[in-house]
């Protein structure tokens, strides 16, 4: 294999690494970064807090409503027992006594709204909870194959870097130094293919003195693009 043949594979083998890499990157990004896992973690917290506060609030209307209750049995026993005569004392208790039937009126109407709404916060945390489960099934599934193609890109990886330490050996040093120099001002392109009498990457015709020297295999740039010519 030539000098030529070698350092146009030395490119491909540059730019196969190139794209791996930013793909691991991508991987990486993906496996760290699921929105949509995130987004229903969240709201399954948020909807389960909310059906705790429910929860809570209709055990305390309940506790509330049997305080209230409990309050008015005493006033009606005290009220209709025939202990108390003082008609001052049974107009203080017919007063507490309407008093309590509003409020165990009023709270009765809560409890059952608190109870509503309790379902139907129970009701949204247990759905939130299902679509989570669902969330992280199919999160499972998508990372298990983003880490099966994270090892098969490690493989090509190493293959490759180990190729590409093979071939450097056997490019002339002047020619790889060269190579490396341009590498960074060619967009990772320091080397271009001439197709016929034409430079294969930026398109010109190149001149007859440059054509007879890349045919001689000698060191060549392209006159217009200035990548290292090589004829394959």
């Amino acid at each position: 294999m030539s000098w030529y043949a070698t350092i146009f594979r030395l490119q491909e083998v540059d730019l196969e690494l190139l794209h791996i890499q930013r793909r691991l990157g991508e991987i990486e990004t993906a496996l760290k970064n699921d929105t949509e896992l995130v987004a229903a973690q969240r709201t399954s917290e948020e909807k389960s807090t909310a059906a705790a506060a429910a929860q809570k609030a209709q055990k305390d209307l309940e506790f509330e409503s049997g305080r209230v209750r409990i309050k008015l049995e005493q006033t009606e026993n005290a009220l209709y027992g025939g202990r108390i005569t003082n008609a001052r004392e049974l107009q203080d208790l017919q007063t507490e006594l309407k008093s309590l039937q509003r409020h165990k009126a009023t709270l009765e109407d809560q409890l059952l709204e608190a109870m509503l709404a309790c379902e139907d916060a129970v009701a949204a945390a247990a759905a939130a909870q299902e679509t989570l489960r669902q969330v992280q099934g199919a999160g499972d599934t998508a990372a298990q194959v983003l880490v099966s193609e994270r090892a098969q890109l490690n493989a090509q990886l190493q293959g490759l870097q180990g190729e590409m330490q093979r071939l450097k050996p056997q490019i002339p040093p002047e020619v790889l130094d060269t190579y490396l120099y341009l590498k960074d001002r060619t967009g990772g392109i320091p080397v271009a293919r001439l197709n016929g009498e034409v430079c294969d990457r930026c398109g010109v015709e190149v001149l007859r003195a440059t054509l007879r020297k890349v045919k001689q295999h000698e060191v060549t740039y392209c006159d217009s693009c200035r990548r290292l010519l090589v004829a394959l």
